[in-house]
């Protein structure tokens, strides 16, 4: 059954399941989470099993079924951003669609990603078609903050929350993918924080063992070297950036965590054994949040090298005396 793709997420699974066996459909959903969270699957699966050819189960091996799993569903319609928003011109688009019969399945299914990224006036002409919403059409939006959206496009949509994984379903979710240590286990698990996305990105990119090592490397030679331009140039040219990031953070984290509770795992606190002395609790906290700052500047167009060395001079002086100002980025 195809519900089996949407991993660890019972409630959630008994919810769509039934309406969709006992015919209860709503016209809107709302999913929302984190990036990486499953929102994608999620609509997906929703969308094969609304058009599944046996209407008892969903089945995932009929024609219909196998269609919506490789992308080339006629009826299944992924509407992603253009730029950095949802534009109305998108939405008068769907809204010229939804009046239209399906041609393969029993449904349309227009999913909105990242639709707390649409425009007032698309939100505005979408709230037109969910307020009459054709039978025969189901809008799936998906969205990191619901609450960005206004309150008319939520009070039409069943608005269902997706939880992070506990630590049992994240372990077997990992490791039905790839072999790890148990060592290798922990850092990702700590890294994705419940979030399967976080540790897909970290199996396939990622040896994470070498990145934790490297980012307390990194945090090291910002405090003992002067050469930050440097540095900041090597950096930027990581392809890797944005884990690496968020490996120096969990570095951080594990550091206050140690300062506070005297707690971190045997082989990591090898790796971070020197660094205690160098970084009290608040020196820990105000660097995490500057890195923090600086990440949702990495979303935006910017020099990364200069806003790299930017940073580092920051954490260097975090780093020395913790005079630094948390919001100097």
């Amino acid at each position: 059954m195809i519900w089996e793709r949407i991993y660890g997420r019972t409630q959630l699974v008994k919810t769509l399941q039934t309406a969709v066996e006992t015919g209860h459909v709503v016209h809107a959903y709302l999913f929302y989470g984190p990036q990486g969270i499953g929102k994608k699957t999620i609509a997906q699966v929703l969308a094969a099993a609304l058009n599944c050819q046996d209407k008892t189960r969903a089945c995932g091996q009929c024609p219909s079924c196998r269609k919506v799993f490789n992308d080339i569903h006629p009826d299944i319609h992924w509407i992603m951003p253009e730029g950095k928003t949802l534009k109305i011109e998108q939405i008068r688009a769907v809204k010229k669609y939804a009046y239209l019969q399906p041609r393969f399945g029993r449904y349309q299914v227009f999913i909105l990603a990242h639709a707390d990224l649409m425009t007032t006036e698309a939100a505005n002409s979408l709230l037109v078609v969910l307020e009459e919403a054709p039978a025969a059409s189901i809008f799936v939006l998906l969205a990191e903050q619901a609450a960005l959206l206004p309150a008319t496009v939520l009070s039409r949509c069943q608005i269902m929350a997706v939880p992070r994984l506990d630590n049992d379903n994240m372990i077997s979710f990992i490791q039905k993918r790839a072999h790890v240590t148990p060592e290798e286990l922990a850092i990702i698990l700590d890294g994705a924080e419940g979030i399967p996305g976080r540790a897909l990105e970290s199996l396939n990119k990622t040896n994470w063992l070498s990145q934790y090592e490297q980012a307390a490397q990194i945090l090291a030679a910002v405090v003992s070297t002067g050469q930050i331009s440097q540095q900041a140039a090597k950096l930027a040219e990581s392809e890797e950036l944005e884990v690496l990031l968020d490996t120096i953070l969990l570095v951080l984290r594990d550091i206050l965590v140690w300062q506070t509770v005297g707690k971190v795992a045997q082989g990591r606190l090898e790796r971070i054994n020197l660094l205690i002395p160098s970084w009290n609790a608040d020196q820990c906290i105000n660097a995490m949040q500057i890195i923090i700052a600086w990440q949702r500047k990495l979303q935006n167009p910017v020099n990364i090298r200069l806003a790299l060395e930017n940073l580092l001079i920051c954490l260097k002086e975090v780093g020395l005396n913790a005079n630094c100002s948390r919001n100097s980025l």
